[in-house]
């Protein structure tokens, strides 16, 4: 039976636990960003040995009823009034409407794990919140949109008077946009920033929250809400003028950074070596870092043991990459300049070398769960029967 519990989640509640159920444990350790404790609980817990690293604790009693969503979430004036004490705990994000202090009332608190929206005079009125995030109020009477909002020509076709509110940022470089549209229908706009044509920013200003951030960018350009590789498929359908939130990735033939003419990237670049200086005199601009792409050597995955030895990487110029593998054990004779510069290891259990070593194989390690410097004097696999001792449990949500 295994001596060792650990439970990895996002939400863990605990107010029913019982003692008999995990007194036979020596360690139990429960990662999570909230756990709910009762008083009986705690009485409990302090006679396990148990170790809690959270980020929030929460106490409420054994009746109270536990609501969890995992995702994003709303809670609108037509939602059913409960019926009984609650607690919500979200972890994503978070939603609340005007008009839903019925909804609310019988709300014994609430942790949100992510961001909050709700209008301003509903913040001031809740109680027993904590959020680890964003909260963002909007203004009453506001229409709240995706928290990063596209406004277009279909957007002004439908636009209805009153104010739009987004909780991060607005979106207006359809070239087709009709400003005169929107103004004339009494649409008007909040959000922290706004992404504008340059050519559209004249006849929109007096149509956007004076207190936002403005962005202004060339006629034509893409905004890119994610990670993107600049490839020929990138540039059919994005264009050759790009405003990306997100990730890039230079393919290892340089993709289409010749092509771009407008490249703005509010993320990490992954690039080849050779393509460096290309890139740089085609950015804009640039929040994040810009990295070199690893060359990919030789793949050894799937095995149960792996030894590495200095000629192995001595003959791979382009390094070797270790996947799944249950124990790699590396000779003491490689330098730490070579570990650094040719081996990556990846979702491997066990990984042995010597002390000397360890710095720089820490530094080459990615999921691995056990970095051990013990030397070859029969507990090789100490650390694998460590492994074997212990129960991990991963999961979203989880009741002791």
């Amino acid at each position: 039976m295994a001596k060792k519990l650990i439970i990895n989640c996002a939400s863990c509640d605990a107010r029913n636990i019982r003692e008999e159920d995990y007194a036979h444990y020596e360690a139990i350790s429960v990662d999570a960003a909230t756990v709910l404790l009762s008083p009986e609980s705690k009485a409990v817990i302090n006679r396990l040995p148990l170790t809690l690293n959270c980020a929030n604790v929460v106490e409420i009693g054994r009746d109270v009823q536990l609501r969890i969503i995992n995702g994003r979430g709303e809670i609108k004036s037509e939602d059913a009034v409960p019926d009984g004490k609650f607690y919500l705990l979200v972890n994503g994000a978070l939603t609340i409407g005007p008009d839903t202090q019925k909804q609310l009332a019988m709300c014994a608190g609430m942790s949100v794990n992510g961001s909050l929206n709700c209008p301003e005079s509903i913040s001031a009125a809740l109680n027993g919140v904590k959020v680890n995030g964003s909260v963002n109020c909007y203004p009453d009477g506001a229409i709240v949109l995706k928290r990063s909002a596209v406004i277009d020509r279909l957007f002004a076709l439908r636009a209805r008077p009153g104010l739009y509110w987004a909780g991060r940022r607005m979106i207006m470089v359809d070239p087709e946009l009709d400003a005169e549209a929107l103004r004339g229908k009494g649409a008007s706009f909040s959000a922290g920033e706004f992404i504008v044509a340059q050519s559209k920013v004249e006849a929109l200003l007096d149509l956007i929250d004076e207190n936002a951030e403005l962005i202004l960018v060339p006629d034509g350009t893409s905004v890119v809400l994610d990670d993107i590789t600049l490839d020929k498929a990138a540039l059919r359908r994005r264009g050759n003028n790009l405003y990306v939130i997100g990730d890039v990735t230079v393919p290892e033939d340089g993709g289409v950074l010749a092509e771009l003419e407008y490249l703005n990237v509010r993320g990490d670049i992954l690039v080849p070596q050779e393509y460096r200086e290309k890139l740089l005199e085609t950015l804009t601009e640039h929040s994040g870092e810009v990295k070199l792409t690893r060359p990919r050597g030789m793949l050894l995955e799937d095995k149960p043991f792996v030894k590495l030895s200095r000629r192995m990487l001595e003959q791979q110029p382009q390094g070797i990459e270790v996947s799944d593998c249950a124990l790699v054990k590396l000779a003491e004779d490689i330098p730490n300049e070579l570990i650094a510069e040719r081996l990556h290891i990846e979702d491997c259990a066990v990984v042995e070398c010597s002390e000397e070593q360890e710095a720089a194989v820490a530094l080459v390690c990615e999921d691995v769960a056990q970095i051990s410097s013990q030397g070859p004097d029969g507990k090789l696999l100490d650390g694998l029967k460590s492994l074997a001792d212990t129960k991990t449990i991963n999961a979203a949500e989880y009741v002791l």
